[in-house]
């Protein structure tokens, strides 16, 4: 009897455990920590090798305190000898993975593609062996400046190695100036000036936790929910001095230190966009300007089906509605001014709805018009969509004679309401 109950109570046991709940997900904000530039960023501030070790053995301390696993992207060219080398290796044993950030960071859009994949191919060989003499494998690249080229081009060709070399790209969420106080402080701390020390490190506490509250809103707001975060750090010696603070803030603030597999299969960095321009910035505010584009070309090209179909119906007046007061119109017959004179110019060629016939006009290229802002922290940002320029087809279809085509060549500026055409170029 006792043995049968015995088994009773086990088999209840299996039982509530097959049908248990699922452990809920670990709580707070997932974070993952990167640190370009290893084995330290800064080592024209600090030649002395006893003086990196100090700052790596600090920054290691910080991390390992709080448990955090980070992923150190290493610019091969700051590896100088065999103690930076020791460096690198300090980071593998505390349990930090390790990626590529090209040997001398060059920026792709200041250098030409084939030299630039030469150059980070070089950063990678030479971690790549580094990794593999301990029995590791090269993962993550991250692009210098986090540019990725000018061109479509020049995008394109930097992808296709990366694929090729079998790295994956490590965005940024959180991009800061953490990297800008280093001098300063060092500079302060060389002079024992305590007092200068103490607002340098309440700048750079102030400044990053201003940086990620506001990336962070832009994340939620974009997905609608709470987004995963890659953090981007220098290896610094300020940093080695703030990060413990930092760290802690960022725990209490509500994050939860994770790893990159764990963030990186977040469905928001599966498809980032591409971001051609002369200066990099975090993955948001790149998803954010993607999507001002598309809504740019949608409202574009809503606004020239409207002006097809009222010309097809013959009404002029609902036409020129797309044009800006004081338009410019080119033609091969010469130029006019105003909305008004394009107006009376069409009325004069086609009088009436058999003459202006059907207009199809099909849209080829769309270029927005945009620049670069400064947020008051210093970060690089994606200016607002504020014009754009068009390359369509025309083409007008009458009974009773030949279809007439040709290209029209648009430029549109973007005010309160809506995109309006102020020069059109038809050929």
């Amino acid at each position: 009897m006792r043995s049968s109950a015995a088994l009773l109570l086990v088999a209840a046991a299996v039982a509530a455990s097959a049908f248990s709940s699922p452990a809920p997900p670990p709580r707070g904000r997932p974070l993952l920590v990167t640190v370009d530039d290893l084995p330290v960023s800064s080592a024209r501030l600090h030649p002395d090798p006893g003086e990196r070790e100090r700052i790596t053995r600090r920054l290691l301390d910080a991390l390992r305190a709080r448990g955090v696993r980070a992923v150190g992207l290493v610019t091969w060219r700051n590896v100088r000898d065999e103690e930076d080398r020791r460096l690198l290796d300090l980071w593998l044993e505390a349990g930090h993975e390790l990626g590529n950030h090209s040997f001398a960071h060059p920026d792709l859009t200041r250098t030409p593609v084939a030299e630039w994949i030469a150059d980070a191919e070089r950063g990678r060989e030479a971690l790549a062996a580094h990794l593999s003499a301990r029995g590791l494998a090269l993962r993550f690249f991250r692009f210098p400046f986090l540019r990725e080229g000018a061109t479509e081009a020049e995008r394109r060709e930097a992808r296709a190695w990366l694929a090729r070399s079998g790295q994956r790209d490590l965005p940024v969420t959180l991009d800061t100036q953490d990297a800008s106080f280093e001098e300063p402080w060092v500079e302060a701390r060389r002079r024992d000036d305590r007092q200068e020390m103490a607002r340098v490190a309440e700048d750079f506490q102030a400044s990053l936790r201003l940086a990620v509250e506001r990336q962070e809103r832009v994340g939620d707001e974009l997905f609608g929910r709470t987004t995963p975060q890659i953090l981007l750090l220098h290896a610094t010696e300020v940093g080695a001095e703030q990060w413990a603070r930092l760290l802690d803030g960022l725990q209490e603030s509500g994050h939860r230190f994770a790893t990159a597999d764990e963030v990186l299969a977040d469905p928001a960095f599966a498809d980032p966009p591409a971001f051609l321009a002369s200066f990099g910035c975090g993955l948001w505010d790149r998803i954010a300007h993607a999507r001002d584009e598309e809504r740019s070309r949608a409202e574009i090209e809503a606004l020239l089906h409207r002006q097809a179909e009222a010309w097809s119906r013959g009404d002029v007046e609902a036409f020129a509605s797309a044009y800006d007061d004081d338009v410019l119109f080119v033609s091969p017959s010469g130029m006019t001014r105003g909305r008004a004179e394009v107006i009376a110019r069409y009325r004069e060629r086609y009088p009436d709805r058999l003459a202006m016939g059907s207009l199809a006009l099909e849209v080829l290229d769309v270029r927005t018009v945009w620049g670069r802002e400064t947020s008051p922290l210093g970060d690089a940002l994606p200016g607002r969509i504020h014009g754009a320029t068009v390359v369509a087809r025309w083409t007008i279809s009458r009974p009773d004679r030949s279809t007439a085509s040709g290209l029209t060549l648009l430029a549109l500026e973007r005010g309160p309401d809506g995109f309006r055409i102020v020069r059109d170029a038809s050929m």
